[in-house]
Order: structure tokens, then sequence, then C-alpha cells
């Protein structure tokens, strides 16, 4: 019976370890929210955007034609937590910032709270 009970806790064990660590996704990739404060419209450009943040999860075209990079990372957890940030970028034809805009679930933010 001892050895039965070793196997079944050994085995329950393993499977509420298994749900835990199922219960958490994390989707995109983790980038600087402080180096937001880095990009100047008409100044900085998509080189130096690539330095700041590494290559975008994902790519595409305004509705004005313009290409727009997304940096995202989002956490949520089977407890009802979720975190998240996301970046977008557009770009003028000559490659440098057209505009950008920047979300996250965290209030307590520098980039975010009411100056």
């Amino acid at each position: 019976m001892n050895r039965r009970w070793q196997w079944l806790s050994a085995h329950l064990l393993a499977l509420a370890l298994l749900l835990l660590v199922a219960g958490c996704i994390t989707i995109g990739q983790q980038f600087r929210p402080e180096a937001v404060e880095l990009i100047k419209a008409g100044q900085t450009t998509d080189q130096d955007v690539l330095k700041l943040f590494g290559n975008p999860v994902r790519t595409g075209l305004a509705e004005d034609g313009a290409r727009e990079w997304t940096y995202a990372h989002y956490k949520a957890s089977a407890f009802g937590a979720f975190e998240g940030r996301d970046l977008v970028v557009k770009f003028n034809a000559d490659g440098s910032v057209k505009s950008f805009s920047y979300h996250t679930t965290d209030p307590n933010e520098s980039l975010v709270k009411a100056k």
C-alpha cells in the first residue's frame, strides 16, 4: 500500500504542476517601455526603432499605406491575472517615424501617468 501511495502522490503532484504551468500563457516578446520615450516623430528612423526594440512581432500597412510595426507582450494566467503592453509605430516613406501609440495594463507606469 505504501508503494502505491507513493506512486499516486508522485503522479498527482506532476498533474498539479502541469496544470499550474499550463494555466499561464505569454504572447510576444518583452520590450523596454522606458525606450518608448526616446521615439520622436520625424526624427527617429526605422533603424533606430530596430536598435531600441529589436524585430517587431507583427508588420503591416496602415489604411493610409504607411508601414506599421507592432511590438507586444501579453501574459495571462488561469487565475485571472492579465498583463500587457503594446507599441505600434507608423513610418513615413523615408523611414522616419510618422506616429506611434503605446498601451499598457499597468496604470502605474510613468508613461501613462498624468503629467
